[in-house]
């Protein structure tokens, strides 16, 4: 009898030690797989990027996951120009990056680049999430198997010097840095020397005065200094009034998500490009004010210069439209033209 109910107590015992082992095996295979995603993204000063990419989407992608999906968004993890083959080959998942730099291998991202496509800063949203996206997406996919998950933009583009141009011929001799090779192309259009900067290096490179001035948004310039050593902001368009950017991600890291999560996270991270995109252009004009105060000058050109340098520049169109077809993207032509419609029919709307 003693030695039944030793066994029984021996086996109980057994139970209580290896029941724990099980449940906790169960619960792990019950328990959603965490996933965790790492996005490359750049220093972009006070615009909206790196607070919402870094701050306010990691926290809303876990919420709206239930904890499943976490996002890691380093700045700076990868080289700006390794990007889209970083993100190709997955050693990334994703990135917060802007189109100019790629306009090399992928010009079709640059339209916003051409002189004077877009004149307002909400343009580039309207236009983008409208016409560009569908045409994006399925270029990406051809060339990289990347996804775009949100458009955003850098507006309030301007071009700041270490002197005032009033005129075209201001430019002769000046040494200036673009956001990309169509920046540079007018540059040399319309007389002035297009300096290949890269962005890190941007700042020293104004200070230093390696270059007079340069074309970026206006919250940066204030931001990160820009405006102590290029005081004049010049009312050029030698570029839209905004610069593209975009939230992609590898193609086998968005569609081997789990059916049930896979929409609700392509709509949060929708919901952080409109967040950025039209935040950014909130806070365009409160530094435009906080410069002129600070003595920085806006030197508005005459009609007349303006429509000179988009007659000289007009080159760019004709180059970037050639540049696409190179690069395999004949539907460039077909995009700009519903494109242009669009911005027409936008435009009209406005001004009722």
């Amino acid at each position: 009898m003693r030695k039944k109910r030793f066994s029984q107590i021996t086996m109980i015992l057994c139970l209580l030690m290896v029941l724990p082992f099980f449940m906790g095996s169960w619960a792990a295979a019950k328990s959603p797989k965490k996933i965790e995603w790492t996005f490359n993204q750049m220093a972009l000063g006070k615009w909206m990027d790196n607070k919402v990419f870094g701050e306010w989407l990691p926290k809303r992608l876990e919420e709206a996951t239930g904890g499943r999906l976490v996002l890691h968004a380093p700045i700076n993890l990868v080289p700006l120009p390794e990007v889209l083959h970083a993100v190709r080959d997955g050693m990334i998942q994703g990135a917060f990056t802007g189109t100019p730099y790629y306009s090399g291998e992928w010009p079709l991202g640059s339209f916003h680049a051409i002189p004077g496509v877009l004149k307002e800063d909400d343009e580039y949203p309207a236009v983008g999430n409208a016409v560009a996206w569908s045409y994006w997406e399925n270029s990406l996919w051809e060339k990289y198997k990347i996804h775009v998950l949100g458009l955003t933009h850098w507006p309030g583009i301007n071009l700041y010097c270490n002197a005032p141009i009033q005129t075209v011929e201001d430019f002769k001799g000046k040494k200036l840095r673009g956001m990309g090779y169509y920046d540079s192309l007018a540059f040399e259009q319309i007389g002035a020397a297009g300096n290949s900067v890269a962005w890190d290096e941007a700042f020293l490179a104004v200070q230093r005065g390696v270059v007079d001035g340069l074309v970026t948004g206006l919250v940066v310039y204030d931001s990160m200094g820009f405006w102590q050593y290029a005081k004049y902001i010049n009312k050029f368009p030698i570029h839209g009034s905004s610069c593209a950017a975009f939230i992609i991600v590898n193609g086998k890291a968005l569609d081997s998500l789990p059916s049930d999560i896979k929409p609700v996270v392509k709509k949060v991270f929708k919901e952080a490009a409109d967040k950025v995109a039209y935040g950014n252009i909130e806070l365009v004009d409160d530094s435009l004010q906080s410069l002129l105060k600070r003595g920085v000058k806006v030197i508005q050109p005459s009609d007349d210069q303006i429509q000179k340098c988009l007659d000289m520049a007009k080159g760019v169109r004709a180059t970037w439209l050639e540049q696409c077809k190179k690069a395999g993207s004949p539907e460039a032509e077909e995009m700009l033209g519903k494109i242009e419609a669009f911005l027409a029919g936008y435009r009209a709307g406005k001004s009722k």
